[in-house]
């Protein structure tokens, strides 16, 4: 396969999580627990197909599957997230994005010790899908059977705050998206060619960034319960920034990798704070199903517009496609305050 030929099949995974989110949007209201529950065991069966292709247009169809199992559980899971949150009465997202990290962690070290040691994607894939329905059994039990968001609004104006509100949400997740995706997909492939890294090397800074997410994931609960979702959404936008700033300005190893940590620390909330706000923005779940979809419409125009600037001027210039998606971070983080205010004001049109 060639490199667009890989493109091709990441844009299709994406157009299928995107279709999935809308599905997400109609199985809500019939309740999310058994859903989630059917959905968790089919998603690791459609990783099966995606090793099993022999050629582009089975991949195509494999990735397609696996797309829309994997934005329809995803939309469903921050739906329940967010019920939890309601009912602690306390900021729990990013904590729970946080195991999303750990996991993308493990499965990253999982793979590439099966690539190391020659193991059939095949293989890898059976293994990994019976472990992991094995092991997800046990925790599936007793999720909360969430129906939508928060209460829905009567009155036509506050109908037109939420509607309005749900845009601007989409569009920081969109960004956020963009931002993650400029540090994480691009961090080693800028170390070799402008640290002028060796590929052992090169992956620090892609470590650094997963491991910086991580554990900011883990603490910025607190944070945000302490202060607002506002002000860690414009911690989170200001320290990318600085980040993307950092690895444009001093392109060598050491000053990349830490520009590259600090993307890891600021993009960690961004993704969880949204996905947070638009399950609170109406009771349907369409407000997050948006969200959702912006986000992975994120994960495909992101590369591929720092891919062409890429081809063109070259990368370290086309990462100031992240740097300005991490500016209108920080410029709508207020937009999740409103978002807030608009969920209060619901609940008084109701």
């Amino acid at each position: 396969m060639t490199n667009g030929q890989v493109g091709l099949a990441l844009l299709v995974y994406a157009a299928g999580a995107i279709a999935g989110a809308g599905i997400a949007r109609l199985l809500l209201g019939r309740g999310s627990r058994i859903w989630v529950r059917a959905l968790t065991v089919v998603l690791c069966v459609a990783l099966v197909p995606t090793g099993l292709a022999a050629n582009l247009t089975q991949l195509v169809v494999a990735f397609l599957l696996f797309g829309a199992c994997a934005g329809c559980v995803d939309v469903l899971e921050n739906a329940q997230a967010a019920d939890l949150e309601r009912a602690a009465g306390r900021p729990l997202i990013n904590g729970f994005h946080g195991f999303w990290s750990l996991g993308a962690l493990i499965g990253s070290v999982v793979a590439g010790i099966a690539a190391y040691a020659g193991v059939p994607p095949l293989q890898q894939f059976v293994v990994v899908a019976v472990v992991v329905a094995a092991a997800s059994a046990p925790w599936l039990r007793h999720l909360p059977d969430t129906r939508g968001g928060a209460t829905p609004a009567r009155a036509s104006g506050a109908r037109k705050l939420l509607t309005r509100s749900a845009g601007i949400v989409a569009v920081f997740a969109f960004c956020g998206i963009v931002v993650e995706g400029g540090g994480g997909d691009w961090s080693a492939l800028y170390l070799r060619d402008y640290g002028h890294a060796n590929p052992g090397l090169a992956t620090v800074g892609f470590a650094g960034f997963t491991l910086a997410m991580t554990a900011v994931r883990f603490q910025a609960d607190r944070l945000t319960a302490r202060t607002s979702t506002a002000l860690v959404a414009r911690l989170g936008g200001s320290v990318a920034a600085v980040g993307i700033g950092l690895a444009i300005a001093v392109p060598v190893v050491a000053g990349a990798t830490a520009g590259f940590v600090l993307v890891g620390a600021g993009v960690a909330v961004m993704v969880p704070l949204a996905f947070s706000a638009g399950a609170n923005l109406g009771r349907s779940g369409t407000a997050l199903s948006l969200v959702t979809a912006a986000a992975y419409a994120g994960s495909v125009a992101g590369p591929a517009l720092i891919g062409t600037l890429a081809d063109r001027v070259g990368l370290r210039e086309a990462l100031s496609v992240p740097l300005a998606a991490a500016l209108v971070v920080l410029i709508l983080a207020g937009s999740l305050r409103i978002a807030a205010a608009n969920v209060a004001l619901e609940g008084d049109a109701s």
